[in-house]
């Protein structure tokens, strides 16, 4: 579940399959833990689509960038950061500090909320996607959104901005964390 275009545009690609959109303005907790972001979100997401009585699983994305050079930093928080500074200012970043790794991390719950099987019980199947890489000055390419173009994957030289959107589906992080989730529901039956 996204209202960002691009990011369900990415998911079609990588399912074969356009899944069905709904674009909800979530509250995002403030914390640097991931899944305990994404964990919320699909919490939130569940009681504002179920809140009729419709008993629908919802499938819910966080990324997150972390810088090596911060520690981590900022993680999920990077929405704001990017909103700050941009693209260019994230790399400044990192790069001042004397230091440009960085990895990209996506995470993808599905969730059905508290009664969809027994009273009270919440059936949540989590995947993660992570990619390496390093952060790079001046910002190149056309394709992409976000930090693509200052984010250049590990074995790469080109930015993911720079690559075609099959290439980057197939070494990043959401590329990675949608393949690895609908392994995740098909071993858990809820996929086919």
């Amino acid at each position: 579940m996204t209202g960002n275009l691009d990011k369900a545009v990415e998911a079609e690609r990588i399912l074969g399959y356009r899944p069905e959109i709904e674009s909800l303005d979530l509250p995002e907790i403030q914390s640097l833990d991931l899944e305990e972001v994404l964990l919320a979100k699909a919490r939130t997401a569940w009681r504002e689509l179920c809140s009729e009585g419709r008993r629908t699983p919802v499938v819910v994305e966080e990324t997150g960038l972390e810088l090596s050079a911060l520690n981590g930093f900022p993680g999920p928080l990077v929405k704001w950061m990017l909103e700050a500074v941009g693209a260019e200012g994230v790399a400044r970043t990192g790069l001042s500090l004397g230091d440009p790794g960085v990895a990209a991390v996506c995470a993808l719950a599905y969730y059905e909320g508290p009664g969809a099987r027994l009273e009270g019980e919440e059936i949540v199947h989590v995947a993660f996607g992570r990619t390496e890489g390093a952060l790079t000055l001046p910002a190149r390419g056309e394709h992409g959104f976000g930090w693509d173009p200052v984010f250049v994957p590990e074995g790469e030289t080109r930015t993911y901005a720079e690559l075609a959107p099959e290439e980057k589906d197939e070494i990043g992080h959401r590329g990675r964390a949608w393949r690895r989730f609908r392994e995740v529901l098909r071993q858990a039956g809820r996929l086919e």
